[in-house]
């Protein structure tokens, strides 16, 4: 102790400061302990929450379907989708109950979301027909305007006066793409395409609605392809208004012109109502 003269207090000598390290194995210990006590902790509220999850005062009250829904039956939403929702709102599978609607006729794509409280909301987007699928013997189902084909009751689409496809198997969406190239390429001549079959050697052929039947070969070589096609369009036209007749047929598989045959006009030595007109070189789109 020392004494401080001028105030006679006394104080404390200062004390060397000792170092006193935690041994390695206690802070070890230290550590595991407390990260122990965390994880129990953490495992409590996961096992608490989990099952308050599972209450049934969780249960989905209501499901709200919007979109488009010109095509989907309240039947196929209660008999094909809704017994397929399992669980309540917080452990439904959202993916699951997507899929579930996805595979209603006429649903295209479906999203479903949780919505508070205790609902779900539906979006539907429906399929988009752009024609009737044949296998080269019966409508087999419907292509939307992606290409894809889906399955549908076509009575529903009698009134829609829908074109018809019909290809090899998986050629659906080649098919589609050709369509819309043709519906581009017909429109100053105001062409509808009716029927548009593809080969099993790569040959197309087309119906135009009122107008004749187009053999345009293979599109193997896009170029060439592309080529007869224009070099046709902007011919036929003036065949037409020379003749004074419509066209009845075409065969565009020429490599340098193309045949017609006009309506009305008799073949000699036959009984057709039609005629060939124009020819040059050989068929290249066998």
């Amino acid at each position: 102790m020392e004494h401080d003269g001028a105030f006679g207090a006394w104080r404390d000598a200062p004390r060397a400061k000792i170092a006193d390290e935690v041994p390695l194995d206690i802070r070890l210990m230290n550590f595991t302990s407390r990260a122990l006590v965390w994880l129990f902790a953490i495992g409590a509220l996961v096992v608490a929450g989990n099952w308050l999850m599972q209450r049934p005062w969780w249960a989905i009250r209501s499901v709200q379907v919007q979109g488009q829904l010109q095509h989907v039956s309240a039947t196929a939403l209660r008999g094909e989708a809704l017994p397929r929702l399992q669980g309540n709102w917080f452990t439904v599978n959202l993916h699951a109950a997507q899929q579930a609607f996805d595979q209603i006729p006429w649903v295209n794509k479906a999203v479903v979301q949780r919505v508070w409280p205790l609902s779900l909301q539906v979006t539907l987007e429906a399929q988009q027909p752009l024609a009737i699928w044949s296998d080269g013997s019966a409508p087999v189902g419907l292509v939307n305007t992606s290409g894809q084909l889906f399955e549908a009751n076509l009575g529903e689409v009698q009134d829609m006066a829908l074109p018809h496809f019909s290809g090899p198997a998986a050629s659906e969406a080649r098919v589609t793409q050709m369509y819309l190239q043709l519906t581009q390429a017909f429109a100053p001549l105001r062409w509808k395409v009716m029927s548009l079959d593809l080969g099993a050697e790569g040959n197309w052929q087309a119906q135009i609605q009122g107008g004749p039947r187009l053999d345009l070969g293979s599109d193997h070589d896009a170029q060439a392809f592309n080529q007869r096609l224009q070099r046709f369009l902007a011919l036929a036209p003036g065949v037409q208004k020379r003749y004074g007749r419509s066209l009845a047929s075409a065969d565009l598989r020429y490599s340098n012109g193309f045949a017609v045959r006009l309506v009305g006009v008799d073949l000699p030595g036959t009984k057709t109502n039609s005629t060939t007109t124009q020819r040059q070189g050989k068929p290249s789109g066998a």
